[in-house]
């Protein structure tokens, strides 16, 4: 109700004598307050006061999912509660809950025997065990092959197309390639498949007979050497071309500066001779013709000079080229005269020979693991014995010189930049819920 509605108060009233006084400007704002909202309690469906407790609580008996979310935020729960609050949705199974007789006490009467019926027989199990292994004995409608399957598990399912998309291109199915069906190229020399797992000579044991042990030592100390020394070649030839090169470059560079230097003083000649032979006249005079053949034959000689320079030094380059050519394809034919015969030595010891130009791939294949020991790295002990060699790069490499897999480089993948930044986390906060 609004204040221009309610009657004239009087707060203070410094006296209440008599039935006037009391009566009149008698504030009764309160009163009024009261019986509207009484009004409005009846209206909302009765009076709160008159209700009882039940129509106006309940008990909460499932929680807020809400509260619990918030809660489990920041309390997790043990993992010990976690395994005990999980439970299976498959039933347990029934427990037997006929009572076994306390004791075999009877009244002194024998009972009747009664034969066992809760056992499997002998021509039960024999019958079982047939049908299991698939005996001959066994009856052959054990797998009824009377009607054909309805339905192929493995077939392609048709495709559905619907008719709102007909506008749109059909997806091409995935097709295997040819050589998938093929047998793998082997990498050997001789075009062998190398078995998956190879056995291993006897003098690679871990305790092997001396003579094998020693025959293996001497093998692949000389492979070793071969190596060794085709890599020392290989380093020295190098050093050469580099050295002819540097050589080269310098011979250039000096026959270039001489060409220039040459140049500058034929022309410095050639201004001098000019300014003799012109007379000292006070006004410039035209060149006669003779004077303008001599300086295009004197021209003429220095640029052939300059051309036959540089056709002896190209020369001098050639002959130094063939030299080199000569040198190094000597030396590769040695090299590979000893890389022959360490091909025949190992084609003769069984070891593997790969081809020279792999088919499918640029990087060559890794060489395998040296795996003979030393005299003092064998042990007579299992207990002693230390373990080597991985089985799956030992596989890998099987794999790669059986043709099924390509030799390729090893990506290096690079860390992604990151930024550091300051989170303004602080700022995003929420009133908690409670």
């Amino acid at each position: 109700m609004s204040s221009s509605v309610l009657p004239p108060q009087q707060h203070k009233q410094p006296s209440r004598k008599g039935k006037k006084a009391w009566r009149k400007n008698v504030d009764i704002s309160e009163v009024q307050e009261g019986l509207e909202e009484l009004v409005e309690q009846e209206i909302q469906g009765g009076v709160i006061a008159e209700k009882d407790a039940d129509a106006l609580f309940t008990i909460d008996s499932t929680g807020s999912a809400v509260i619990q979310k918030e809660y489990l935020k920041t309390h997790k729960p043990l993992k010990a509660d976690e395994i005990l609050a999980q439970r299976s949705a498959v039933p347990a199974l029934p427990q037997n809950t006929k009572k076994r007789p306390a004791s075999r006490m009877s009244d002194g009467l024998v009972p009747a025997k009664h034969r066992r019926t809760d056992y499997v027989t002998r021509k039960e199990v024999e019958r079982l065990k047939n049908i299991a292994y698939r005996s001959e004995n066994v009856a052959s409608d054990v797998v009824q092959t009377e009607d054909t399957a309805s339905h192929d598990p493995w077939a392609e399912q048709p495709k559905v197309q619907d008719d709102r998309f007909t506008f749109l291109e059909e997806k091409k199915a995935l097709r295997q390639p040819k050589t998938l069906k093929e047998a793998p190229i082997s990498m050997l020399k001789d075009g062998k498949q190398r078995p998956s797992v190879k056995v291993p000579e006897a003098g690679k044991s871990y305790n092997p007979d001396v003579n094998e042990w020693l025959e293996l030592l001497a093998r692949e100390e000389a492979k070793e050497e071969i190596a060794e020394a085709a890599r020392i070649e290989q380093k020295t030839l190098e050093e050469e071309r580099q050295q002819i090169i540097a050589r080269e470059q310098a011979a250039a560079e000096k026959a270039e500066k001489e060409a220039g230097e040459s140049e500058w003083e034929s022309e410095w000649e050639g201004f001098m001779s000019e300014q003799d032979d012109a007379a000292p006249a006070k006004r410039p005079q035209r060149k006669t013709q003779a004077e303008r053949n001599k300086i295009e034959r004197r021209k003429e000689e220095e640029r052939k000079k300059k051309h036959e320079k540089k056709l002896k030094l190209k020369q001098a380059q050639i002959d130094q080229i063939k030299v080199i050519r000569r040198a190094v394809d000597r030396k590769e034919k040695e090299s590979q005269e000893a890389m022959a015969k360490m091909d025949t030595d190992s084609d003769d010891n069984g070891e593997e020979v790969l081809k020279k130009r792999q088919p499918f791939s640029k990087k060559p294949i890794p060489e395998a693991p040296l795996e003979v020991l030393l005299s003092e790295d064998l042990t007579d002990s299992l207990r002693r014995l230390k373990p080597e060699g991985n089985l799956l790069s030992d596989r890998f490499r099987n794999m790669l010189l059986q043709g099924k897999v390509e030799s390729r480089r090893k990506m290096q993948h690079r860390k992604p930049k990151t930024k550091a930044s300051e989170k303004w986390s602080y700022k995003d906060w929420k009133m908690p819920k409670y």
